[in-house]
């Protein structure tokens, strides 16, 4: 079964984590501009630390049965000191709804 937002196995190369992500759910976009992907599509994420205050996420987009060339963004996040990060859950599926903290 393919998953939404695919299978992610991550890895470590020196200071940056790796996320790489197969066999996505056929119902999902490549972008907010509803695009459709093939079962070929492949994401590679890289989070690092260019600094204390910065967390930048490279992001690449191959999908050889829809596009041309892979494509390439980058964001850079400023730390928010002194915010707390809040808590999502996905209910979704989730057969342990019991455990759930916060419920």
């Amino acid at each position: 079964m393919d998953l939404w937002y695919g299978d992610s196995i991550g890895r470590w190369e020196g200071d940056t984590l790796v996320v790489d992500r197969l066999g996505f759910n056929e119902r999902v976009w490549v972008d907010p501009g509803a695009h459709p992907h093939s079962e070929k599509l492949h994401v590679i994420e890289r989070y690092s630390r260019p600094d204390l205050g910065h967390l930048q996420k490279d992001v690449t987009v191959e999908d050889p049965g829809v596009l041309a060339k892979p494509w390439t963004f980058k964001s850079v996040a400023d730390l928010a000191a002194g915010e707390e990060v809040r808590e999502f859950i996905c209910a979704e599926n989730n057969r342990d709804v019991p455990h759930m903290v916060g419920k």
